[in-house]
């Protein structure tokens, strides 16, 4: 029985593991020369370090059972001296002699290397196969996010915010899409359209009717008309048929809200908490040739309205009448934070991302999902403040701008950016305006009816040198990097600096379905201190201005020892980083590589320090 057991067999015998029986099937898969007899650690040296030794020796000294799974082991089975790796299934248990004391080590060993090959073969094949869909994937997500809006504009009198949900996951594509465009005479257009199908056809398909649709309302054309246009260009467009549409014309001064559906959901208004959905405008999908028709209604100060397409209403398990029930009721309790408690979102932010959330999270949802939503909000006055042009000047600008840019709907990029350009013209009237008695320094921004800021700067001194200021050439530089508008106008009565930035705040666009919610981004703190890390680290908060550059520079002198020790310098938390802190840390860097040494500055992408040293030329590293 022990020579025909179709598994390997072999006894051992004593603390040294000697062979003293082998079977068939162990003498036909390990066939060198007859290695009965021997230690196992000569017959079969090669396979020390492997643990199979300390496997036995632990079996032999504790007469514990050792099992194991498909074990890789590298051995030299013919006795060429060549090894070859083979898998095996094992069983190493003690044997006793008959007063009870372990006498040896018997072994069942099972070969199991051809399953093995064969599953680590499929799975080589699955991961390349995998790897390939990846990168389709991933291009159709690229493809997608570069065709759809990638953004909502800043306007006086409304809060916009989109959300895109993509529900295909085979493809990460599909066929809604949504627009906002703003109107010279403060009016905002609204858009949300759906093709049928998913994939990259159909995202192929959104992108022509959306580049349509977005000409002829650029151009100036009315809703109808508009409609009617596209209308016809679909006609030649393969896909295109039984697309639909969905255009609003909110006037943000008066209210006035004209509308009109192409076969589209219609849009959902939410007034004082009640909420109804408007009345269709009678039109069928596109590709009918048909006529279209516009009805008005109204938004008030504080009424929001919801554009959506059927994957919203559409969702697996509910019936479309208490869907579309649902839907409103949760947007309407959201509206008036009776859902989930967020004070840091503005209320179109919370109303579309908790509407989403809710409805979601439970059901799930099987087709795209957009929810571009519109609320009337008061106009916020222009910025205006007047200080005395001295070294606390600029933080005090830059504090209240801060407040009145989010105020008015900026999202935290372009707050940066504008805080950034502000500031270093301030820091360069306080420099060279007036000289040490400072003077009036006057700051005005006003966003106009497009969404684009204006901003002035203007002193009323003539330009002064100033040694110790830092070089008025960088600073400037550094705003023209920064805003391509920027332009400085010297006169006989002072100086003035202006320039004009579009606002607009990032639409969301989900492409897992995975997830669905992310909180708000936050305002960072401005108190500037430097803290040390338990790894001898500087962490850096807060503005690094013309007033705080030196003192972090002093500190960076001192931990690195005047640039002989290397040095790593957190700036995750920099919520400004001026000229004077750019030319600060490119000198600490200058001296560090003098001494053959680094100053290593962490800023993960996404960052203030991120986004102003890589406009400079100065390499970061994202944190660990």
């Amino acid at each position: 029985m022990f020579e025909t057991m179709p598994v390997m067999l072999a006894a051992l015998r004593g603390p040294d593991h000697r062979l003293i029986a082998l079977n068939d099937a162990y003498r036909q898969l390990i066939p060198k020369a007859d290695a009965t007899g021997k230690p196992v650690r000569e017959a079969f040296p090669e396979v020390l370090g492997q643990f199979v030794f300390d496997a036995f020796d632990h079996v032999y000294h504790t007469g514990e059972t050792h099992h194991g799974k498909e074990w890789r082991i590298a051995i030299d089975l013919d006795g060429s001296g060549t090894t070859q790796d083979v898998y095996w299934d094992f069983t190493f248990s003690a044997r006793r002699d008959d007063d009870g004391a372990i006498d040896g080590v018997d072994l069942v060993l099972q070969d199991v290397t051809a399953r093995v090959r064969a599953r680590l073969a499929a799975e080589q094949q699955l991961a390349e196969v995998s790897q390939r869909y990846e990168q389709v994937r991933s291009s159709a997500t690229v493809m997608q996010q570069a065709l759809l809006a990638p953004s909502v504009p800043v306007l006086p009198g409304v809060d916009i915010a989109a959300e895109y949900l993509v529900a295909t996951e085979d493809t990460a594509a599909g066929g809604d899409w949504f627009d906002a465009i703003a109107t010279d005479n403060g009016a905002v257009i609204l858009v949300v359209g759906d093709v049928v199908g998913h994939g990259i056809a159909a995202t192929a398909v959104m992108s022509q009717l959306r580049t349509a649709t977005r000409l002829e309302l650029i151009r100036g054309s009315g809703i109808s008309d508009a409609l009617t246009a596209v209308e016809e260009f679909a006609q030649h467009i393969p896909g295109a048929e039984f697309a639909t549409l969905c255009i609003t014309h909110l006037n943000t001064i008066t209210g006035a809200l004209e509308y009109a559906t192409a076969g589209h959901p219609p849009p959902l208004l939410i007034s004082k908490h009640s909420p109804r959905f408007l009345e269709p405008t009678g039109a069928t999908p596109l590709g009918r040739g048909q006529r279209f028709t516009t009805r008005t209604d109204a938004l008030g100060h504080g009424d929001a309205v919801l554009l959506y397409t059927d994957g919203v209403v559409e969702r697996p398990g509910r019936r479309l009448p208490e869907s579309t029930t649902e839907f409103a009721t949760v947007a309407t309790r959201v509206l008036a934070g009776e859902a989930i408690p967020d004070d840091t979102a503005r209320p179109i932010d919370r109303l579309c991302s908790q509407t989403l959330e809710l409805l979601l999270r439970n059901s799930g949802y099987s087709d795209d999902v957009t929810l571009l939503g519109a609320q009337r909000t008061t106009v916020a006055p222009p910025f205006h403040e007047q200080v005395h042009a001295d070294a606390p000047a600029a933080r005090s600008v830059r504090t209240r701008l801060r407040e009145w840019l989010a105020a008015v709907g900026a999202d935290h990029t372009d707050i940066m950016v504008v805080d950034h350009a502000v500031s270093e013209y301030v820091q360069n009237a306080i420099d060279h305006a007036y000289g040490p008695t400072g003077g009036p320094l006057e700051v005005a921004a006003v966003l106009d009816n497009r969404g684009v800021l204006d901003v002035q700067v203007i002193d009323h001194g003539q330009w002064v040198a100033n040694e110790h200021s830092s070089e008025p050439s960088r600073g400037l530089g550094f705003v023209s990097a920064l805003i391509t508008t920027a332009t400085v106008t010297p006169g006989d009565s002072g100086t003035r600096a202006s320039f004009t930035y579009p606002l607009s705040r990032s639409a969301r666009i989900v492409t897992d379905p995975a997830v669905i919610h992310t909180p708000p981004h936050q305002l960072d703190p401005v108190q500037f201190h430097i803290d040390f890390d338990d790894d001898g680290e500087l962490v850096v908060c807060g503005d690094v201005d013309a007033l705080h550059a030196p003192t972090l520079a002093g500190r960076i002198i001192g931990q690195s020892r005047s640039g002989t020790r290397a040095l790593r310098v957190d700036l995750s938390a920099v919520t400004y980083l001026g000229s004077a802190g750019l030319r600060m840390l490119a000198e600490a860097r200058a001296q560090a590589r003098r001494q053959d040494s680094d100053l290593i500055l962490i800023a993960p992408p996404g960052s203030t320090a991120h986004h102003v040293l890589s406009l400079v030329g100065i390499p970061t590293t994202p944190p660990d």
